[in-house]
């Protein structure tokens, strides 16, 4: 086993502390009384040590007195082990036996024990046990000879399990904290091979047991015909007190070997050791093994002893010795660990001890930060790129660390060529991880153009995340350059087609490429607005009327600037440049003074909107001096209404609102933009003066609801805007909204419904019409006979009908009659009035006033 250890590294990550018997050598002693038989301690509050056969006593660790002692078997009987129970800080088991008596095993709580009437005798004292259980190991001289060699018991003291020298092995089963009674039954019997330890696996509920011989599995549970379960080994056993099991979870069993130690998965492992010396006295090695991380813990050499028993309180290991000294063993602090072993610089160590004990990840983080630049400083940049990605997955909310400070200085560390491919490898686990800002994806492009790496970057730009923030504001300058050292076309293509780059893509194809007639092809697959958009950067300045790029003045009048505006949204600066430039091309070819009237009206708004964002006095200005050298545009009123609005004189805005809104409409979109810049004005104006505004923006139509939204909420300091203000605006909107649409699904019945009909008569003309005969068939009959020979109107009169015909004439007669009598006197009057008299009576004749004169003359 020592040539085994040997390899390991070895700390001191335990502190040591001997403690002498305060009562040494005294009439009474407490742990250095040679009739101790057994000691150990309850979870973490008292100290147990039995003696003189059947007495315990109680002891305080802290300052080493006696509390309590009492007589706990017959006198008779010898007190071999004590057991705390687990998690519990004041039950333990004890057991004692008594050669050819039944063995006898107690449940005690201790807290009771101390507070015990001072009156009560002490040999009273050992009926005051919870539970007892008697414990028979009849042989086969039945004499129950053979001594306990091994202890153990379950979590919950349901299950007790006692291992004989003779190979016999009891387990006891019952509730023994509530003293419901308990039943026993061999489970192993191996003959003369000595029992040398017992321990449970709860998880798998069986029992470990080991022989000098042998190491096998019983089950807890039901019945096994005293048969092993399973045999882990026949070729060799454990001595005695050499076995353990975990204390995690999976609970494995340990095996301590003369030449080697036997365990499946564990962490630390006491291992107590006699040695010789050349002086042949007995010395004593104690080691700690961490077998996790395979170090030795805790190494400690006890000449002139040897160690009797080991126990846990409180946290900390206890060892007492032969010389009666007890051993106080405790783990330093965590952080004192990891500085003992950052002290010898190995960094892996110390990192894995740091994550086995939960520590946060600020602590990981700076023992990766040392790794890494050890490293570095050592040349092995290999290495510490490495472990610098590794404090990539470190940084969280609770790491104090700066990680664009230490991002930033990785990039400086390697910067130079010869790191590059280190530096790659950085940039690209930040890209993944999404760490990445738009600066780190140009320099990793760039990194890949230096590496030559076409494959890579192809890959990268194929699977380039197009939901990255602001990936549009790439330093495309600096990307299109390199790509074009390095020839590399057909990836800047590839990017600025992914990137939606039309106005790179063409440049390249136009001037790199000489490929005029891809770029058209290209052109034609553009949206309008930007196709406007590079016909504007590449047909030189098409609508502010420069020749060229190189001209300072306008050189021809620009179309009409509103065709191009909304391919300025989102850039307003830029948008100045624009309208600014088309105002000095009508000024100098006297442009249409609306067009001209337009833009200077949307310049002047720009200006106030720049001045609101950025509180930027200049745009102020640029307002002001604009409002005056265009007065003839805008108008002494909107000029005025500027100098009000400068000095934030709020009554004198309302009065050239009051004088001149109608006929300047604009204006009350200025005031609301006004009202809504400081919380100062906006407290000043009443609501209802708000509402008024609102209803005149809504009437000339000057704003749509989502400018007006805009207009509100531009400003991130107009905390003070509520729905409210807005709310009867909004809901008289879309109730007119709903209105306009209830009243267009209207018509649109009412349309489909003529258009129906229409059909329908249109249908019925595209079919043969017959023309039927418009007398009666008497009257027709009558004439087809030869009828009489009577007057014209005789003739052409249906005899059936006639009575008929002659109502109908006689009415119209007495019309006429009454309507010119009636109507005489006007035209006496309008005959008289009339400066044409002859045209007059010709137009009232022709209007049939004479016509019952004529059917009277010609009857």
């Amino acid at each position: 086993m020592s040539s085994a250890l040997s390899s390991w590294r070895q700390f001191q990550l335990f502190d040591f502390t001997p403690i002498r018997d305060p009562s040494y050598n005294s009439d009474d002693p407490l742990y250095s009384d040679p009739t101790l038989s057994c000691i150990n301690a309850t979870t973490s509050t008292y100290l147990l040590i039995a003696v003189n056969n059947s007495t315990i006593k109680i002891i305080n660790p802290k300052n080493l007195t006696c509390q309590k002692a009492f007589q706990a078997y017959d006198v008779d009987y010898r007190i071999t082990f004590i057991e705390p129970v687990h998690n519990s800080n004041n039950l333990v088991v004890t057991l004692a036996e008594k050669q050819g008596n039944p063995s006898v095993i107690k449940l005690w709580d201790i807290n009771k024990m101390i507070q015990l009437d001072s009156k009560v005798e002490e040999a009273d004292c050992k009926y005051k046990f919870q539970t007892q259980v008697l414990v028979s190991n009849h042989d086969k001289l039945g004499d129950n000879s053979y001594p306990i060699s091994c202890f153990r018991f379950n979590y919950v003291l349901t299950c007790l399990a006692v291992g004989y020298t003779n190979g016999k092995v009891i387990l006891i089963r019952g509730d023994l904290l509530r003293d419901r009674g308990s039943k026993q039954r061999v489970v192993y019997m191996s003959g003369n091979d000595p029992i040398t330890g017992v321990h449970f696996n709860e998880t798998e509920q069986l029992l470990y047991v080991t022989t000098t011989g042998k190491i096998l599995t019983v089950p807890t549970t039901g019945r096994n015909q005293e048969k092993p379960t399973r045999i882990l080994s026949q070729k060799f056993g454990a001595d005695l007190n050499c076995t353990d099991v975990s204390d995690d979870e999976a609970q494995e069993l340990i095996v301590g070997l003369p030449d080697s130690i036997q365990f499946y998965d564990t962490n630390f492992l006491l291992i107590v050791s006699p040695q010789d010396d050349d002086s042949k006295k007995v010395t004593t090695r104690v080691l700690i093994l961490d077998l996790v991380n395979n170090h030795i813990a805790f190494n400690l050499l006890i000449p002139n002893s040897s160690v009797f028993h080991a126990f846990m309180l409180s946290g900390d290991l206890y060892l007492l010795t032969s010389d009666g000294i007890l051993y106080k063993i405790h783990e330093k602090p965590v952080n004192q660990q990891i500085e003992i072993i950052l002290q010898r610089e190995l960094f892996s160590v110390a990192f894995n001890l740091a994550q086995q004990k939960s520590l946060p990840n600020e602590t990981l983080l700076k023992i990766e930060n040392l790794h890494g630049d050890y490293l570095y400083d050592q040349a092995q940049f290999d290495e510490a790129i490495g472990i610098y990605i590794k404090c990539l997955e470190l940084f969280d909310d609770n790491v104090d660390q700066d990680i664009d400070e230490f991002i930033m200085n990785i990039i400086t560390k390697f910067k130079e060529a010869v790191n590059i491919p280190n530096l790659t490898q950085f940039l690209i686990r930040l890209y993944e991880k999404s760490l990445a800002s738009i600066d780190h994806i140009t320099l990793l492009l760039c990194c890949y153009c230096k590496l030559k790496k076409i494959d890579n970057l192809d890959s990268f730009i194929n699977d380039l995340d197009l939901t990255i923030e602001n990936l549009q504001d790439l330093n495309f300058e600096l990307i299109i350059n390199l790509f074009k050292e390095c020839g590399f076309y057909d990836q800047v293509l590839k990017l600025l087609y992914k990137l939606d780059q039309p106005n790179l893509i063409v440049d390249i194809q136009l001037n790199d490429l000489k490929k005029p007639k891809l770029a058209l092809s290209y052109m034609k697959t553009l949206r309008i607005d930007e196709l406007l958009l590079i016909l504007i950067d590449h047909s030189e300045n098409l609508y502010t009327g420069a020749r060229d790029k190189k001209s300072i003045h306008p050189t021809y009048l620009p179309p009409k600037p509103n065709l191009i505006y909304a391919s300025f949204t989102n850039h307003p600066k830029e948008f100045v440049i624009f309208l600014e430039a088309s105002i000095e091309a009508f000024e100098k070819f006297q442009g249409k003074s609306i067009d001209k009237h337009e833009t200077v009206m949307t310049l002047l708004e720009i200006y106030l909107s720049l001045h609101k964002s950025t509180s930027d006095q200049e745009w102020l200005d640029k307002a002001n001096n604009l409002s005056k050298q265009y007065a003839e545009l805008t108008g002494n009123e909107v000029d005025l209404f500027m100098r009000y609005q400068l000095n934030e004189n709020i009554e004198g805005c309302f009065g050239i609102l009051e004088k001149y809104g109608d006929a300047k409409p604009e204006l009350y979109k200025y005031m609301l933009t006004f009202i809504v810049s400081k919380k100062t004005i906006f407290d000043k104006v009443s609501n209802d003066d708000i509402q008024v505004l609102l209803q005149q923006i809504n009437n000339y139509k000057l704003l749509k609801p989502m400018e007006l939204l805009e207009l509100l909420t531009e400003n991130p300091d107009n905390d003070f805007i509520t729905y409210g203000l807005v709310k009867d605006y909004f809901v008289n909107f879309f109730k007119n909204q709903n209105q306009e649409i209830q009243n267009n699904q209207k018509l649109i019945e009412k349309y489909e419904q003529e258009s129906t009909k229409n059909s329908y008569k249109l249908s019925e003309l595209t079919k043969p019409m017959i023309i039927q005969n418009n007398k009666c068939s008497s009257f027709a009959n009558s004439h087809a006979d030869g009828g009489d020979n009577g007057s014209d109107d005789d003739k052409i009169r249906c005899p059936l009908c006639v009575e008929k015909f002659n109502d109908i004439k006689d009415q119209k007669e007495k019309q006429h009659k009454v309507s010119n009598k009636e109507n005489y006197e006007v035209f006496v009057n309008a005959l008289h009035e009339s400066k044409d008299k002859f045209k007059f009576v010709s137009d009232y004749i022709g209007k049939g006033v004479m016509e019952h004169d004529s059917i009277t003359l010609n009857e």
